[in-house]
């Protein structure tokens, strides 16, 4: 059973400390998703992710895949999300999360890919947790370039068009960089009820937890457990009825 630890960072009262315990000390080790996809407009919540990380640590959750929007007109979404991902790793998540970003990289400055690469570069060997930040990404181009790689190997003679199949297919795409490629919940924040776009290969079998609160700054650690209970209550059918 996990056992839940209080740590210096947290903050709150006694109170919603025990509650978050006893919810964290509810849950099932065995029945615990690989893979967490997290959906949000920015807000507070940022401040949040590195303890949602360091969560998914504790409890074995191997893949946190991050997909949000920047609001602010004036923002620069690639710095921004590299600076996010790098506050992520910081500290004591150092040398357990890796980062990989995915996404078309044509279009972000030469200084913000060089930080891209030094963040997957410095944080590749690290085993705990692999943060997938999503940059310029959408399911649709995934599918697309994914496609376009199958048809050159074909074309190149290194396979047959019968050799085709979900494996294949699922190792053209950009989590490819994940042992645990499809996400197993996803989390939806801001009182929005679609997939936006997100992982649309991935997320065939995937288990939707929509949050209907708009304010995404109030989404937290008990926020994020309470959706690996919903997780847990469910009976995963893979597509079957």
């Amino acid at each position: 059973m996990a056992t839940f630890t209080l740590t210096a960072s947290k903050k709150g009262n006694i109170a919603e400390h025990e509650y978050q315990a006893s919810l964290y000390n509810g849950l099932r080790p065995e029945s615990m998703p690989k893979h967490v996809a997290l959906m949000f407009v920015d807000g507070a919540t940022h401040g949040r992710l590195k303890d949602i990380a360091r969560i998914c640590c504790q409890l074995g959750i191997k893949v946190l895949s991050l997909n949000y929007t920047l609001s602010s007109p004036n923002s620069d979404p690639p710095r921004e999300k590299v600076d996010i991902a790098r506050n992520i790793t910081a500290s004591d998540l150092e040398d357990l999360a890796r980062v990989s970003f995915i996404g078309k990289r044509s279009n972000i400055s030469e200084s913000v890919l060089e930080t891209i690469r030094e963040i997957e570069e410095r944080t590749q060997n690290n085993k705990s947790l692999h943060v997938i930040e999503a940059i310029d990404y959408t399911g649709r181009s995934d599918i697309i370039q994914a496609c376009i790689a199958v048809a050159e190997k074909v074309e190149q003679g290194v396979m047959q068009p019968d050799d085709i199949d979900d494996q294949i297919f699922q190792n053209e795409l950009q989590t490819n960089c994940s042992n645990f490629p499809n996400p197993d919940l996803m989390i939806q924040m801001g009182g929005r009820f679609s997939i936006h776009n997100f992982m649309l290969w991935q997320m065939a079998y995937t288990e939707l937890y929509f949050l209907h609160e708009d304010d995404t700054t109030q989404f937290n650690d008990t926020s994020f457990i309470q959706a690996l209970h919903e997780y847990q209550k469910r009976s995963r059918r893979f597509g079957g009825k």
